[in-house]
């Protein structure tokens, strides 16, 4: 027993390491998004078009993951990927338009599509392997990485260094330690049942009419997932005139408590039940992104930030939970969760933009709490969690 768990462990400390590393490249970005915006002179709606990129890029290499890691492996593809995905970074950082900073966040984006796929697909491996959940723990550490690189990003830019210094720095230590971590994750052996299954399901689908309103449950939350993760930054430095360290301690807040919240998600879940803690969830989101885009001050703002961090932190993860239980004629498990996965990213898809869009027509404060209904929607979809007969 003892012998058989140090190896377990060892994989799921792999696992961890690189949902973290992966989350430490966007971390250390995040707070340099503004200087950036300044160094491009770039209008809220052209940020917003950029950011848009990434998603993009996301969505493509989403699509493609499947015959990537078919021919690479789980262990291989993040073995590859990640460091690629962290060394992409220099481009948007060093860019001298338009144009550049576009191409390298939408390669980046490819890179993580890849990243994402193969490294939620090994968590759900090993939590069938060991009987035990893992995918909340897993997105806790993603938590705990971009927090440490938004205040490691947010301190450089204090300290004066520049955007192309930190990353010309950073990216390849990070890229080094991904490679590292990789190294560790187990060699899955490929068999025919894998193979058919790979065939059989897609990750993009379209959801039934049934399903509709479960994969529309965690779109509003998402937006203002996505909203803290492209505009926060923006917001505390031109609208807050924030520093830069203290625009990286505001993410930080929010990544830390969705990291708290998410290690501690599974236990909520089985106390209180997947359908209050999603309502209360929704609530403290809907409380959160308010109270940010209406905050006076630093302080109010980094008090909405956490609440939004709590809010944010597990309504999707008991959402994917919901769909692969759903039974819908014609479909398996796994196309309910594509078909939620291809709405649910349409939210990162359109939030950048939207955001951007509107922020240059009236305000990013009022743009910012555009993404109010859309958090009460979920708030009202909550009960497409109660299970289906």
């Amino acid at each position: 027993m003892n012998s058989g768990s140090h190896p377990r462990r060892r994989v799921e400390y792999s696992i961890f390491g690189v949902f973290f590393i992966e989350s430490v490249a966007l971390g250390l970005w995040i707070p340099r998004i503004p200087d950036i915006k300044q160094a491009l002179g770039l209008s809220d709606s052209a940020l917003g078009l950029a950011l848009l990129c990434m998603p993009i890029g996301t969505l493509l290499g989403l699509a493609l993951a499947g015959r990537v890691i078919d021919r690479l492996g789980l262990r291989n593809t993040c073995r590859v990927f990640l460091p690629v995905w962290s060394l992409l970074f220099i481009i948007p950082a060093v860019a001298t338009e338009f144009a550049m900073l576009g191409a390298g966040l939408a390669l980046a984006g490819f890179a993580v599509g890849m990243v994402e796929t193969a490294m939620n697909t090994e968590a759900a491996r090993q939590e069938t392997v060991g009987g035990r959940r893992l995918m909340s723990r897993c997105h806790g550490f993603w938590s705990l990485g971009s927090m440490s690189g938004a205040l490691l990003g947010g301190a450089l830019g204090e300290a004066g260094v520049s955007t192309g210094a930190q990353t010309l720095l950073l990216m390849p230590l990070v890229a080094a330690a991904g490679v590292l971590i990789a190294t560790y994750l187990p060699v899955v052996e490929a068999d025919a049942g894998h193979a058919d299954e790979a065939q059989s399901s897609t990750l993009f689908r379209l959801p039934t009419v049934a399903m509709l309103p479960l994969c529309a449950m965690p779109l509003g939350v998402m937006m203002v997932e996505g909203a803290f993760i492209d505009w926060s930054a923006v917001f505390a430095r031109e609208i807050l005139a924030a520093s830069p360290l203290v625009v990286g301690i505001i993410y930080a807040a929010f990544a830390s408590v969705m990291a708290v919240t998410r290690l501690s998600g599974d236990y909520l879940g089985d106390r209180f039940g997947d359908v209050m803690l999603a309502r209360v969830s929704t609530v403290t989101a809907i409380v959160g992104i308010a109270g940010f885009a209406l905050a006076p001050n630093v302080p109010i703002a980094f008090l909405a930030a956490a609440f939004a961090g709590a809010g944010v932190a597990v309504v999707f993860p008991l959402a994917v939970s919901a769909a692969a239980r759903r039974t819908v004629p014609g479909r398996t498990s796994a196309d309910n969760v594509a078909a939620l996965n291809m709405i649910s990213f349409s939210a990162f898809f359109f939030a950048p933009p939207i955001i951007g869009f509107l922020s240059d027509a009236t305000s990013l404060r009022i743009a910012l709490l555009a993404l109010v209904p859309g958090a009460v929607l979920s708030f009202y979809l909550v009960r497409e969690l109660t299970p289906h007969k």
